[in-house]
Parts: structure tokens; sequence; C-alpha cells
């Protein structure tokens, strides 16, 4: 018994994270192409008869594929109460939509979702089944001490790991209002709080950390790896890192 998550892409241009154990098959977020999904579950060799899909919020990279998705895959949709309005304008009509409000369970595993900081209604999940543990959070301009709280001894995370604070501030293509925006907290985390929340976790046992939802103009996967890796290594602590990418599928992972 255990579980399983790989990236199936993750950035501001889309995100879609899948996670399973023995028996039960999720997908966190519905922001790429059906295509794509449905050729990474092919090589996954992922069950897609019983599939549930979790959304953390509204925003457009997150259910912007939501309604072929439901057409090819039919699946249970799990959608937070204050973001379920939204999913319903997407998939007009669907009848598999089901909203909560605390933990619940799908299958062998314990869904705990929890709220983070955001522009919008938004939530990051943990998921439990066999004694293992693996939290999802993206979308959250700071991590507070209860969000940490809930990630904390997961086996694997994957977190936001969104901007490089010099490139964004540097960037002559957004506007001041629009770098505030990311930078507040209601927007998106940095490497550098990325960091310190990791840290965080590996000291609670944390074994990977996986760094999602990059900005493709005020990113690159070499800053965010070096960020995270440096304060871990002064720390002293040891950990595997991995970075997401918007445009193909990661590596999956395995937690026995």
């Amino acid at each position: 018994m255990g579980l399983k998550i790989c990236s199936l892409g993750s950035g501001s241009s889309g995100n879609c994270i899948y996670v399973a154990s023995d028996t039960t098959t999720l997908l966190i977020d519905a922001g790429i192409s059906c295509r794509r999904i449905k050729a990474a579950l092919d090589v996954l060799g992922a069950n897609t008869d019983k599939l549930n899909l979790l959304i953390t919020h509204s925003h457009i990279d997150h259910i912007g594929q939501i309604n072929m998705i439901c057409k090819t895959f039919s699946p249970v949709v799990y959608a937070h109460y204050l973001t379920s309005a939204a999913v319903h304008e997407r998939i007009p009509g669907y009848l598999k939509v089901k909203e909560f409000y605390g933990d619940f369970y799908i299958g062998d595993i314990t869904v705990s979702p929890f709220k983070v900081s955001h522009d919008v209604p938004c939530v990051g999940y943990s998921l439990l089944s066999g004694g293992k543990k693996i939290s999802v959070v993206t979308d959250v301009g700071k991590l507070t001490q209860d969000n940490i709280s809930h990630i904390e001894g997961s086996d694997v995370v994957l977190m936001e790991s969104n901007h490089d604070e010099n490139m964004l501030l540097a960037n002559p293509r957004y506007t001041v209002s629009l770098k505030r925006r990311i930078l507040s907290d209601n927007g998106h985390l940095s490497n550098n709080s990325c960091a310190q929340a990791a840290v965080q976790c590996i000291k609670s046992g944390t074994k990977q950390i996986i760094l999602g939802h990059l900005s493709k103009e005020n990113n690159t996967p070499k800053l965010a790896y070096e960020t995270t890796r440096d304060l871990i290594d002064k720390e002293g602590l040891r950990a595997a890192i991995a970075v997401a990418s918007a445009d193909k599928m990661g590596d999956l992972i395995e937690v026995c």
C-alpha cells in the first residue's frame, strides 16, 4: 500500500497533477489539454474507469479544460463550496460534481483540503493512504503556519516556486499593479519563500520536494532548483528536489 504522484503539467499556462493509491486514481486540476492527460495516463497505466478530479480554484489555468475532460473521462468532480459555482459554469448540467467543506474520503484515500491565500477562494490538498502522505499546494501568496502544519509530515510535497523576485521586479512587460498582485499575500509564492517552507517540511520528515507552477517570464528551473537546494544544504538537511514542467509530464514518484 502507498501513494504515487506525477505532475502532468504545472505552470502558469496550465496545471494537472496525478495522484493514485493501489485502488484510487485522482487528478488535481484540469488546466492542460485532454489529449495530454490521456497520453500521460496511458503511459502511467492508470485506471481511468473511476477517475476523480479535485479542483483547487477557479482560475483558467486550473479549470480551463474541465469540460472536455468531463466529456472524455466522466470523473467525479470535487470542488470547495466557494468554488463550485465557477465549476458548474464550466460544465453546465454535469451531475457528478460534489461540494466539500472539510475532510472527505475517495476510495482508500483521505482527502484533507486546506484554505490558502490567493485572490480567489483556493485550497491545497493533503492526501493520505496506507500510512503515507502527499501534499499539493500552489497558487498561494503566503504559506501560513496553519498551512505548514497541514503539509508537515508529508512524504512528498509539490509546492509552488513561482517567481524570482528580482526577475519579476525587473520585467518591463509587467505593470506595477500586476507585480504588486503577484508579490502580495494573495499572489504567488516566490522561490525564497518556497525554499523556507521546504526546509520546514523536510525537518518534519519530507523526503521529496517537487517545485511547481513556475512562471515562464519571471523564473527559470535552474533558479528555482538552486534557491531551494542552497537553503536545504545550508541547513544541513537532505531531500530530493525535482522541478515540474509546464510542457511535459514529470517522473512518477512512488511512496511505498
